[in-house]
């Protein structure tokens, strides 16, 4: 290829074309490109304004649960090291009541507002109200969140105690076959032993025995010892 059939290749190279039409677009419609440029300008402005909002309102909820879970945390009665405390237990169920309650209301659905409706199902247990339990720990079981394995636990206990056998087992059984990072598939086989202790002894054998292997945790294998215990009693 001569120099002069080179020279005329890149006059009509496509790139080059290109970039020339790109400048000759820029400069001819230079006010509706300012135009654009101004509204993405503004649209990323929008959404590191839409994180910054979201972040600021997730530091909000979780000073809100704090506050609660020191609620929870507070003791009852006199207390040297602690400045504050509840003259009864009552007392401080109520308090914990109002305060979860309180952020069940504002903040129902997020992250926080589950954690804060878990414990209020919790409270309202010990309270000896199952309704209200039962309807705030299945909300948190429901949902998507890595807190609904602790709250089927929960709901699993409060249907054992009302002799809803199967529903707790119904429970138990879906986290050991979907096990996470908060309850695992041994911790969920444990439970489902102890609720078979009674009323199916040989089924609490069977899943006791699959759980003594060599490699198995320490507190496992203890709970698997205690819960053996009780059978051979």
């Amino acid at each position: 290829m001569t120099r002069h059939e080179l020279k005329e290749q890149l006059q009509h190279d496509h790139f080059t074309d290109a970039v020339s039409e790109a400048v000759a677009y820029a400069l001819s419609n230079r006010k509706i490109l300012i135009r654009w440029i101004v509204v993405a300008v503004l649209v990323l402005g929008l959404a590191g304004g839409a994180l910054w909002f979201a972040a600021y309102n997730r530091s909000i909820r979780q000073q809100a649960l704090a506050a609660a879970l020191q609620v929870i945390d507070t003791p009852v009665g006199a207390s040297s090291q602690a400045p504050n405390s509840y003259p009864t237990q009552e007392a401080k169920q109520q308090a914990e009541i109002k305060v979860l309650s309180d952020m069940v209301a504002k903040y129902g659905g997020t992250r926080e507002g589950l954690i804060a409706q878990y414990y209020l199902g919790t409270v309202k247990v010990e309270r000896k109200n199952p309704k209200g339990a039962e309807s705030d720990l299945r909300r948190v079981a429901d949902a998507k969140s890595e807190f609904a394995p602790l709250a089927k636990i929960a709901l699993a206990q409060l249907y054992a105690g009302e002799n809803r056998v199967a529903e707790a087992r119904a429970l138990l059984q879906s986290i050991a076959n979907k096990p996470s990072d908060l309850v695992s598939k041994a911790q969920a086989d444990i439970l489902l032993a102890q609720l078979y202790l009674t009323t199916n002894p040989q089924e609490a054998k069977k899943i006791l025995r699959s759980l003594k292997t060599p490699t198995q945790r320490p507190a496992v294998s203890r709970a698997v010892d205690q819960l053996s215990a009780q059978l051979t009693k």
